[in-house]
C-alpha cells in the first residue's frame, strides 16, 4: 500500500462517509490565478495571503479561506471563509467551489442550502476536482438519488482519489445504484487500499472474513486489518483485536488484543471504547 499522505489546507467533505481530502483537479493546478501581478512577501504568511488575493490569486484566496474556516492562525471567521470560497469558485477556481459546497451544505457562515451545495460539489466536479465528485456523490446518496451517486463516485475513483474507491465498493456491495456485485466490491476496496486509503483496506479484510467476492478465510483477514489498523484505522485495529482474542486466524493473544482496542479507542472508534 502507497504511504498515506495527508493533504494540507483542504476542508473535507467526507471518511467512506463523511467529506475528505482529495485530488486538484485542473482548476486546483491551473486556474488558481487570473493574470494576477507578483507581490512581493513581507514575511507575514497571512498578509501575504490576503495580497495575492486581492491581486487575483484564487488559490489564495481558497487558502485563506480554509484558514478562517479552520481559525488556523487567524481567529475563526466562518462568514469571511464562506465569502473568500466565493470568490474564488465564482473565477473558476474548482477546488474552492468543494470548500465552498461544504460550508453551504453545512450553513457555516452562510445559511444552509443542502441543493445549492450539491450544485457546487458538481460545479467543482465539472471543474476537475475529485472530492468534488466525491462530494457530490455523497451529496446524491443523501438526496436520495443513489444512481446519479455511482456514477459520481467512478468518476472520482476511475480518476485516482482512492477514497471515491472505497465509496463505490461499498455501494456495490450493498447494491445501492447498481448491480450488487461482492467481487466487483472486493476489487475496489483493494485499489482504494493500493492507493492508500485505510478503510478500503479494511474493507478487503472484512470481504476476507465474510467470503463476500475474496475466499473465506481468517489469516488473509488479519493482513488487511492490520495494514488498515497501522495506518489509522480504528474500526480495523478493534475487528483484529476480536480476531486476536479469538486466535481466529492469528494466534491467540489478549494483551495484543487489549493494547488493539486501546488503540482503536484512540483512533476514534466508539464501538472499542464502549469494550
Amino acid at each position: 500500500m502507497k504511504r498515506i499522505a495527508v493533504a494540507s489546507l483542504v476542508l473535507c467533505a467526507a471518511c467512506s462517509s463523511k467529506p475528505d481530502g482529495g485530488g486538484g483537479g485542473k482548476a486546483a493546478a491551473g486556474a488558481g490565478r487570473d493574470a494576477a501581478p507578483a507581490v512581493k512577501p513581507s514575511g507575514d504568511p497571512v498578509k501575504d495571503l490576503d495580497a495575492r488575493c486581492v491581486a487575483r490569486d484564487w488559490e489564495a484566496c481558497r487558502n485563506l479561506g480554509v484558514m478562517y474556516a479552520e481559525g488556523a492562525g487567524v481567529p475563526a471567521d466562518a462568514t469571511r471563509a464562506a465569502a473568500l470560497f466565493g470568490m474564488a469558485c465564482e473565477h473558476g477556481h474548482a477546488s474552492a467551489c468543494n470548500n465552498l459546497g461544504l460550508v453551504v451544505s453545512e450553513g457555516h457562515g452562510v445559511p444552509a442550502d443542502a441543493s445549492r451545495g450539491l450544485e457546487l460539489y458538481g460545479q467543482s466536479c465539472d471543474g476537475g476536482h475529485l472530492l468534488g465528485c466525491r462530494n457530490l456523490g455523497l451529496a446524491l446518496t443523501r438526496a436520495g438519488e443513489p444512481a446519479r451517486a455511482v456514477d459520481a463516485f467512478r468518476r472520482a475513483c476511475d480518476g485516482g482519489l482512492s477514497l471515491a474507491c472505497t465509496n463505490l465498493g461499498l455501494v456495490t456491495m450493498d447494491g445501492v445504484g447498481t448491480a450488487r456485485d461482492d467481487a466487483a466490491a472486493a476489487r475496489l476496496f483493494q485499489k482504494a487500499c493500493d492507493g492508500g486509503d485505510p478503510t478500503g483496506c479494511r474493507y478487503v479484510g472484512v470481504a476476507y472474513l465474510e467470503g463476500r467476492g475474496l475466499p473465506r478465510g481468517a489469516a488473509a483477514a488479519a493482513v488487511w486489518l492490520k495494514m488498515a489498523c497501522e495506518h489509522g484505522d480504528g474500526p480495523a485495529c478493534r475487528v483484529l483485536a476480536d480476531l486476536h482474542a479469538a486466535g481466529t486466524g492469528v494466534p491467540k493473544d489478549e494483551a495484543r488484543a487489549t493494547a488493539l482496542r486501546a488503540q482503536a479507542c484512540t483512533q476514534g472508534d466508539q464501538a472499542a471504547c464502549a469494550k
